[in-house]
């Protein structure tokens, strides 16, 4: 059965132009029962007045579940503009397949596509494969398991006056994470995920994200989730920082 969420945004602070990892363990993390399931979750916000300001956030996840294996498909769009000038264009499509072939192992292929335009990122596409592993015996209260793979990335970089890093760059990166989530109690739930992704032909240049988020159950349609994300890339493209930090607050209806 679909199930349909709508998600408003009570406050989105800092956003995070330079982030090259985007978190997919949360839609996954937890099991779902056989057959199709899905989330979509929109946000709009604006202003008129002394200040114009619109912002639109849309995003959809479905995900076929069957006895030892599942696949799910994560989509997300984010735009905003303030006085009639863009400062958020971002678009992001990731699809994965997971095999389970032992209680604690499974194999797992995934393709993802792209782009930011305050990151100078026209494309990124990539398409891998690694293994999962369940660390520790997870039940209803939480789950622990590391990932270990490698990916194939084609990048096309926005010109910009003044820099000559620009045009097409092919290469491949290890993939490296571990997801944690913690059910505290009844009402309380912690999730932790830690993704690392050196190049592998340049072990110095890496890419980093922590995301962490706790979510307060209020009933059992509504919960409050408050979460931070913290990401590095240490060769970012030129004009574009290093590291960003994010935090969000968002109220969540499920029906």
């Amino acid at each position: 059965m679909i199930r349909v969420t709508s998600l408003g945004l009570l406050s989105t602070l800092i956003s995070a132009p330079a982030l090259a990892i985007v978190n997919i363990e949360d839609v996954r993390i937890a099991p779902a029962a056989e057959g199709f399931s899905g989330k979509l979750s929109l946000g709009l916000s604006g202003k008129r007045g002394n200040s114009d300001k619109d912002d639109i956030d849309l995003g959809s996840r479905l995900q076929w579940q069957q006895k030892d294996s599942y696949q799910f498909i994560v989509l997300s769009y984010d735009y905003s503009q303030t006085q009639a000038q863009r400062s958020s264009n971002k678009s992001f499509l990731h699809a994965r397949h997971a095999q389970q072939y032992h209680p604690r192992r499974a194999w797992e292929a995934f393709t993802q596509v792209e782009s930011n335009e305050f990151a100078r990122l026209s494309f990124r596409g990539l398409i891998g494969a690694g293994i999962r592993w369940t660390l520790g015996q997870p039940n209803d209260h939480y789950s622990f398991h590391l990932g270990t793979g490698a990916f194939a990335v084609r990048e096309t970089l926005e010109h910009s006056a003044g820099y000559t890093d620009r045009g097409d760059d092919n290469f491949s990166r290890a993939n490296i994470y571990i997801a944690y989530k913690h059910k505290l109690n009844r009402q309380l739930s912690l999730m932790s995920t830690t993704y690392y992704q050196p190049r592998l032909d340049d072990g110095q240049d890496y890419r980093a994200l922590e995301q962490a988020s706790l979510q307060v159950k209020m009933t059992d349609q509504l919960s409050l989730s408050l979460s931070v994300d913290i990401s590095h890339d240490n060769h970012p493209p030129a004009d574009v920082e290093e590291t960003d930090i994010s935090y969000k607050t968002a109220l969540n209806y499920r029906f």
